[in-house]
């Protein structure tokens, strides 16, 4: 772990008070978990449709391993976009065998599969979380390259914002490096009256509101898979 990732946490974090090292051996120590986005094809609804139950059934599976599961719609609801999975699986290769044998991804249904390494800020999974009524959103995105002095510089105030919206949180937690190490951006559940809230949640979130993003940071309207 750079020495220069090295902020500060927030008490009852379990990251709160961790050197470098002891950082980095957190992160290299803990289970390996993973975001899939798999992004449907043009026309393939019917197919969704008739295979959505039996990816229901496939969610159910991974019993602990399961942090979330849902799905990318379209703003007003209508249209679903993609399947997403937040799980705990060994490695990569799990993460690949997992997603290619989703009943969907099966069925033909995606059009590409995009997999990155995730780490869960806690041990809060969609499960825990006692539903508003609200709309969800996802919010994720890159961070800036060598991004490193920035995020020790803004992490503070980064996480004392997350915490004026700790009701809101479905789960929270940074992307990772293939081997875990480095922050490298950010993929967030929270639930929101609409999208004017998620925008300003995301736009005024210390991170975001300085420029640590690269242009693939996306607010996705979603809903969950159950």
């Amino acid at each position: 772990m750079p020495p220069n990732e090295v902020g500060e946490y927030l008490p009852g974090d379990p990251r709160y008070g961790l050197n470098a090292e002891e950082l980095g051996r957190y992160y290299s120590q803990k289970p390996a978990q993973w975001v899939i986005f798999a992004w449907d094809k043009a026309g393939a609804s019917d197919a969704r449709a008739a295979n959505l139950e039996a990816q229901k059934a496939y969610a159910e599976t991974l019993g602990e391993r399961l942090v979330g599961y849902g799905h990318i719609v379209s703003d007003d609801g209508t249209e679903t976009l993609a399947t997403t999975w937040f799980v705990q699986l060994d490695d990569r290769a799990a993460a690949e065998a997992f997603a290619a044998a989703d009943p969907l991804s099966a069925a033909g249904v995606f059009e590409r599969i995009d997999i990155r390494r995730w780490s869960n800020s806690f041990l809060k999974r969609a499960a825990d979380y006692q539903r508003k009524g609200l709309q969800q959103y996802f919010c994720t995105g890159s961070k800036i390259t060598d991004a490193g002095d920035f995020i020790a510089k803004h992490l503070h105030a980064h996480e004392s914002y997350f915490e004026t919206y700790a009701d809101s949180f479905v789960f929270r937690g940074p992307l990772r490096s293939e081997d875990g190490l480095v922050n490298v951006g950010t993929a967030l559940l929270l639930e929101l009256p609409d999208r004017a809230a998620a925008e300003d949640f995301w736009n005024n979130e210390p991170f975001a509101a300085n420029g640590g993003y690269q242009d693939d940071s996306r607010i996705y309207r979603w809903v969950f898979g159950d």
